[in-house]
C-alpha cells in the first residue's frame, strides 16, 4: 500500500496539479491507444499467448521465440478473463497508467525532468499505445526505484523485482545489470564501510537476479528466429565490440524526431552533424550524475551494454534504446535528495557546473522525445494515416460474404500476422508452406520466391481446401515494368518479371488497394484468385 499512496506530507495544490497532470496524460495515452490500429508485433504476441490448451501447453510453445515469458503469461491470464483480443491494448494501457502514476506522485524527481518524462513518446505511444512488452519494463524500473528508497535495501524483494524485470524482455537484462552495478559500487564506495548484512541485500538480490536472467535465457534460446539476430559471418568480432564502446551514441539515433532523421536519410553531411550531437547529449547526460559516482558508472554500463547488444545480438529500435532513458530517469529518482523540491531543476544540492550542464543535457534529450510525441499524436490521431491496413483489410473481408471462408496469403508473410485480431479467416505462410499466422523468421524457409511460385501455391491450396484465396501484395504490381529481385524482411528476397506479372494478373482480380501508412509497411494490394 505504501508504494501507491502519495506522499502525506505533500501540499494539497502539488498533489492537485499532479492529479491534472496524471489525468492529462491518461486521456491522451488512451486517446493514442483506441486510435492506434494494431500491427502484426502486437498480434503476434497475442496469437502466441494463446497457444496451447493451458498455460504450461503455452511456455512450451514459446520456448525460442525471442522474448521471456512474462508478457505472454500476462495476456494470457487476461484473455481468460475477458475472452477478447481487446485484451492487448487493455493489459498495455492498465500497465501504462500505472507507471505513470508512479512518475508523478512517487518518485522524487525534478519538475522539468518529470514533465518532460510524462510526455515523451516512449510514455505516451511507444509504452503505451503500443502493446508491446517494454511498458512493464518501465513499471517495474519504477518500482524498483520506490523499493529501493524504503530505508533498508530488502534483498529479497530486490531480487525479486530484478528477475521480473529480466524476463519482461532481453534487453531490460542490461538494465538488471546496470542496478545491481549501481548497488555494487554504492557498497564498495561508500564511507564509512557498510554493514556486512548490506553486503548480504546485495548478494540476496544478486542470486535472485541470476535465476531470473537464467529463466530468461531458457525462455528466449535457442531461437527459432535464427534470421532475426545480427549475422557476424565475416566480420571481425574485436571491432565491432570496439566500436560499440567507442561510438556507443550511434546507436541511439532514433532518439531525434522522424523529420531530423528524414534529414538525416537525405544529407550524408548533416547526418555526421546530428551524430555529433547526439553524442554530446547522452554523454553530457552522464555527467549530470558525477556527483553521484556510483549512478554515473551504471549508467555508462548500460549505455555500453545496450550498445553490445545491439551491435552483436540484435539491431535496436527506439523501443528498445528508450530503456536507457528509463533507466536514466530512474537513476535521477534515486539520486535525489530525500526531500527534493518539486520545483528544483538542478538538484537541490549544491550541484557543480558540470552536473547542471549534464541535468540541461539530459532535459534537452527528453524534450527530444516530447518533440516525437507531437508527431506521433498528429499522426495518429489527426491525419487518416494508420499504422497498419489490417483493420481495414477486416472490414473489407467481413463485408464480403463471399469471402467469409477465404484462405489469406501474403508477401511477404508477416502482413498476416496482424489479421487474427481483427478476422478468424485461416491464413497460410508461404515461405513456410504451412497454415498460420506466427512467422518464424528462421533460415530453414523458402528465403527466395518468384510471382510464380506464389500465384502456383495458391491454385493448389484453392484445390485442396475448395476455399477462395486472396493474395495480398505489398508491391504494387502496375509500377514495377522492368525484372526485379526484391530484398523483404531480414534475408527474403522477392523475384518478379513482366512476364509473371502479366499472368499474375489474368489468373487473378484486384479487388482492393489500400492506401499508405505510417510507421509500419503494413500496407498492400489484395487480389483474389480467379
Amino acid at each position: 500500500m505504501a508504494l501507491i499512496v502519495s506522499v502525506i506530507d505533500e501540499p494539497r495544490s502539488a498533489r492537485l496539479a499532479n492529479a491534472m497532470l496524471f489525468l492529462a496524460w491518461l486521456a491522451l495515452a488512451s486517446a493514442l491507444c483506441w486510435s492506434e490500429t494494431v500491427w502484426r508485433d502486437e498480434v503476434r504476441a497475442l496469437s502466441l499467448a494463446l497457444q496451447g490448451d493451458n498455460f504450461a501447453a503455452m511456455l512450451r510453445q514459446l520456448q525460442g521465440e525471442g522474448h521471456p515469458a512474462l508478457w505472454y503469461i500476462l495476456l494470457r491470464a487476461a484473455y481468460v478473463i475477458v475472452g477478447s483480443p481487446v485484451v492487448l491494448k487493455i493489459v498495455a494501457l492498465t500497465i501504462a497508467a500505472a507507471a505513470a502514476y508512479l512518475l508523478v506522485f512517487r518518485l522524487k524527481l525534478p519538475l522539468p525532468i518529470m514533465l518532460l518524462s510524462l510526455f515523451s513518446s516512449f510514455s505516451i505511444f511507444d509504452y503505451a499505445a503500443m502493446s508491446r512488452n517494454y511498458g512493464i519494463s518501465m513499471l517495474v524500473v519504477f518500482l524498483i526505484v520506490l523499493s529501493w528508497e524504503r530505508g533498508v535495501r530488502n534483498g529479497i524483494l530486490l531480487g525479486f523485482l530484478f528477475a521480473l524485470l529480466a524476463n519482461t524482455n532481453v534487453h531490460s537484462v542490461v538494465l538488471v545489470g546496470g542496478f545491481l552495478a549501481y548497488w555494487f559500487f554504492d557498497l564498495v564506495l561508500a564511507r564509512p564501510r557498510p554493514r556486512l548484512s548490506a553486503y548480504r541485500a546485495f548478494v540476496t538480490a544478486a542470486a535472485i537476479a541470476a535465476v531470473g536472467v537464467v529463466l530468461c535465457v531458457m525462455t528466449v534460446y535457442p531461437t527459432f528466429n535464427d534470421a532475426g539476430q545480427n549475422d557476424l559471418a565475416d566480420k571481425n568480432f574485436a571491432l565491432l565490440v570496439l566500436s560499440a564502446f567507442t561510438a556507443a551514441s550511434s546507436y541511439f539515433m532514433a532518439f531525434y524526431p522522424d523529420r531530423v532523421l528524414e534529414l538525416v536519410v537525405a544529407d550524408p553531411s548533416l547526418a555526421r552533424i546530428f551524430a555529433s550531437l547526439m553524442a554530446v547529449l547522452i554523454y553530457g547526460s552522464l555527467l549530470g550524475l558525477t556527483n553521484r559516482r556510483p549512478a554515473m558508472f551504471a549508467a555508462a554500463l548500460v549505455l555500453l551494454g545496450l550498445s553490445l547488444l545491439f551491435t552483436l545480438v540484435y539491431p535496436g529500435s527506439y523501443r528498445h534504446q528508450a530503456l536507457w532513458l528509463v533507466f536514466m530517469i530512474a537513476i535521477t529518482a534515486l539520486t535525489q535528495p530525500p526531500r527534493a523540491g518539486l520545483a528544483d531543476v538542478a538538484g537541490t544540492e549544491a550541484a557543480s557546473v558540470v552536473v547542471k550542464i549534464g541535468r540541461l543535457c539530459f532535459m534537452i534529450l527528453l524534450a527530444l522525445q516530447v518533440a516525437s510525441g507531437i508527431e506521433r499524436v498528429h499522426q495518429f490521431l489527426f491525419t487518416d494515416m494508420p499504422l497498419s491496413r489490417a483493420q481495414d483489410l477486416g472490414s473489407f473481408i467481413e463485408s464480403r460474404p463471399d469471402l467469409k471462408d477465404a484462405i489469406i496469403m501474403a508477401d511477404p508473410d508477416y502482413l498476416v500476422e496482424a489479421l487474427p485480431y481483427y478476422v478468424s479467416n485461416r491464413t497460410y505462410l508461404l515461405r513456410e508452406k504451412r497454415f498460420g499466422a506466427i512467422v518464424h523468421y528462421t533460415r530453414n524457409a523458402r528465403l527466395s520466391l518468384s510471382l510464380a511460385d506464389i500465384l502456383q501455391t495458391a491454385r493448389q491450396l484453392q484445390q485442396s481446401e475448395h476455399a477462395p484465396v486472396v493474395i495480398l501484395l505489398s508491391q504494387r504490381l502496375d509500377r514495377i515494368a522492368a525484372p526485379v529481385s526484391l530484398r523483404e524482411s531480414y534475408n527474403w528476397l522477392l523475384s518478379l518479371t513482366p512476364e509473371d506479372i502479366s499472368a499474375f494478373r489474368s489468373e487473378t482480380t484486384l479487388v482492393k488497394r489500400f492506401g499508405p501508412v505510417a510507421g509500419s509497411d503494413e500496407t498492400f494490394d489484395a487480389y483474389l484468385l480467379k
